[in-house]
């Protein structure tokens, strides 16, 4: 099982938001020198144990996709996005992707969360849904559709496999590999 270290999870002056994914000893190595050199912790046994016990399954995320008409700029939904993400600063928020559909108007957002405790306790926040009614709802032209659910690793090229720069792509050069 991949795991996943999230800086975000921690508490961090710089508001550090990287996230390591890999086998679990990897994501320790990597959290344990990006720790060391990018937030000045020493390299111990204790701060690989804390690292370690902070994992979480990759497939543990939980989150919601929105597909809906937007009124305005893919520009001006992405910032609202990002000023969400500054100012409410939630807890087990991993990641937003948008897509912008060539009819020019429908918006797919998929959003993720560490967890389906971290997600239902920010559905239920008067704060979140007060942004939506005053934030968000404004930028889409009507009520957009919502899937909830659990995600699965993601299907990807792996790196290892990769063609050299200039060589075209063949089939013995792609395979899928768990990654979120």
């Amino acid at each position: 099982m991949r795991k996943i270290a999230d800086c975000r999870e921690f508490p961090s002056e710089s508001a550090c938001s990287l996230t390591i994914t890999g086998k679990e000893d990897e994501v320790v190595r990597a959290a344990a020198e990006h720790a060391v050199s990018v937030h000045g912790h020493a390299d111990t046994a204790e701060l690989r144990d804390g690292i370690r016990s902070g994992l979480a399954d990759e497939t543990s995320h939980y989150g919601t996709v929105m597909i809906g008409k937007r009124k305005v700029s893919m520009d001006t939904l992405h910032q609202a996005s990002e000023e969400w993400n500054r100012a409410r600063r939630v807890p087990g928020f991993l990641r937003e992707d948008a897509m912008d559909a060539d009819d020019g108007s429908t918006v797919v957002v998929a959003v993720r969360f560490a967890s389906r405790a971290d997600y239902e306790r920010l559905a239920a926040d008067p704060a979140q849904n007060e942004w939506y009614r005053d934030s968000l709802a404004p930028l889409l032209d009507g009520e957009p559709m919502w899937i909830d659910g659990s995600w699965l690793p993601a299907v990807e090229r792996s790196a290892a496999r990769l063609p050299a720069q200039g060589q075209a792509p063949t089939a013995e050069t792609s395979e899928t590999r768990e990654h979120a």
